[in-house]
């Protein structure tokens, strides 16, 4: 929608994963060269763990396609699977081109299929993606697979890819086995603020823009909402170009990021070890070895405390106490009535703070409406951890029925803020999306047909993309999801009234499988 208006041929922040838009940093390439080195030294059991929307399946498809054609590789998408089917899965990727009814089966043929592709000079390896997903039972079977191998190589290298969390699944008692047998373990980490910075000037030029598009206050809030996640950079950014192409701005500002993020419900996401550290345009950091959120003496030199630099200068404190309480006391002996008032209400004072002490003292329970609200990201001074988003967190509940057919998202009028009501709705709408992932929606923006009928369409489209990334933020996967937008058509009420203008504007969604 937006292409012609900054110059770009194609649309640079799409969710999917187009290996011509792929940028990886430091950690990236060290991550793709420590796997690589422990698939082609047939390690065995190797991890790769991240948040969601770190990167992970477009760092593994990268991987896949470097991979030599003497390794013979498979990848199992979903892991949620019983024991003979997830078989009789990796049996028919591998081409061995036979049907399992028992386990025994199974292994026989496949020992065979390992010893022959060894003959071969050949690697094998099995790719499990989603790891976190696995029962415990699976994650058994799995383990169990690695023990066909000759005594001087192993015959099959296996590779999971999981969220975070499978880290605490593998500390587990029961999994100490699978944990010792992990040769290498890499965890892929979010962007730092430079990181975000070249991210979005490389898929701008991909796309075929070398102008710098976004500003620096503008990077620097998309990194603050993003928490550097490229899935939530890559939302953020498309939604920023469209508000932008709507305004005829070109120039993406910080205001506009921030406005998108508040129609997204996109909370602050911020880091120990980025968020108090300086930004801008040719500055890096230098002190790569503190852990995150420490604060090194070097970060002291920046900020030297006030008190001891008028120490160093020589600064007469002492002569300073001593004028101080000259004048005390000569306030003292000139207005003694005053000074005896003012001690009075300030002993009153203390008792009743006293008092109150002991009363927040006896009253052990703390209400939650009581505690302190923050208002603007820009008053953290120090951060929270990026929260983790787990959509599969309600994929153990296969049961999870669908909360409705169709909706509708009330939209302001002349605004494109979804109400707190209709957020609702659609966290639990993208529950039933994410479990039921074969499902399919049509996402449909309306405008309000007060203005020209180009500009109503693409506000349309719009507000049907303000929705999507909601639920992409959700968890929701963009394949599930169709986009239209009508313009002003389909008016509920005439525009005349004050009910029809607020009522047109609005976005349907209804399942179309």
């Amino acid at each position: 929608m937006y292409n012609t208006f900054y110059n770009l041929k194609s649309a640079p922040f799409q969710i999917s994963c187009d290996p011509a838009f792929i940028w990886f940093g430091e950690k990236h390439r060290e991550a793709l060269a420590t796997l690589k080195y422990g698939i082609l030294a047939n390690k065995g059991f190797l991890l790769l763990t991240g948040d969601v929307g770190t990167g992970k399946t477009s760092l593994i498809n990268t991987l896949i396609q470097s991979l030599e054609q003497d390794i013979i590789c498979t990848s199992v998408p979903d892991p949620r699977l019983i024991k003979l089917d997830f078989f009789n899965y990796i049996a028919a990727s591998f081409g061995m081109d036979k049907e399992f009814t028992s386990k025994g089966a199974f292994l026989a043929h496949f020992k065979n299929f390992l010893l022959s592709a060894a003959e071969k000079n050949k690697k094998v390896l099995l790719i499990i993606d989603e790891a976190q997903l696995l029962t415990q039972d699976m994650l058994e079977e799995i383990r169990l697979l690695s023990n066909i191998e000759k005594p001087d190589a192993k015959l099959i290298n296996i590779f999971f890819i999981g969220q975070n969390e499978f880290n605490e699944i593998l500390n587990r008692p029961e999994n100490r086995a699978v944990l010792q047998r992990m040769t290498i373990n890499y965890n892929l980490d979010p962007l730092t603020p430079e990181e975000v910075d070249e991210y979005i000037r490389h898929r701008l030029k991909v796309a075929g823009t070398q102008e710098r598009l976004f500003d620096w206050d503008a990077v620097q809030e998309i990194f603050l909402y993003s928490g550097g996640f490229p899935r939530r950079i890559n939302i953020l950014c498309d939604h920023a170009l469209l508000s932008g192409f709507v305004r005829e701005q070109r120039i993406i500002d910080a205001g506009i990021v921030k406005e998108c993020a508040k129609e997204l419900k996109i909370p602050a996401h911020v880091r120990n070890h980025d968020i108090n550290e300086p930004f801008g345009p040719g500055l890096h950091h230098e002190n790569k070895k503190n852990a995150p959120g420490d604060r090194s003496a070097q970060d002291f030199d920046h900020h030297p405390p006030i008190i001891p630099q008028l120490q160093k200068k020589g600064f007469p404190w002492g002569n300073l106490l001593i004028f101080i309480c000259f004048l005390i006391f000569a306030w003292y002996v000139m207005f003694p009535e005053q000074y005896f008032s003012m001690r009075s209400q300030i002993e009153q004072q203390f008792d009743k703070t006293q008092e109150i002490r002991k009363e927040q003292k006896t009253d052990k329970t703390i209400q939650p409406g009581n505690q302190p609200v923050v208002q603007n990201p820009e008053e953290l001074k120090f951060v929270i951890d990026p929260p983790k988003t787990d959509p599969s967190s309600e994929v153990n509940n296969p049961l999870l029925l669908l909360p409705m057919d169709n909706m509708t998202v009330r939209l302001k009028h002349n605004g494109n803020e979804i109400t707190e009501e209709d957020l609702k709705k659609l966290e639990a709408f993208s529950k039933y999306l994410v479990v039921h992932q074969d499902s399919k929606i049509l996402i449909t923006g309306y405008a309000d047909a007060m203005e020209n009928g180009v500009y109503n369409l693409e506000l349309s489209e719009f507000r049907a993309n303000i929705v999507k990334n909601v639920l992409l933020g959700l968890g929701v996967k963009n394949d599930q999801m169709q986009i239209q937008g009508r313009g002003g058509q389909d008016l509920i009420e005439s525009n005349d009234t004050a009910w029809g203008r607020m009522i047109n504007p609005r976005v349907d969604i209804e399942v179309i499988k």
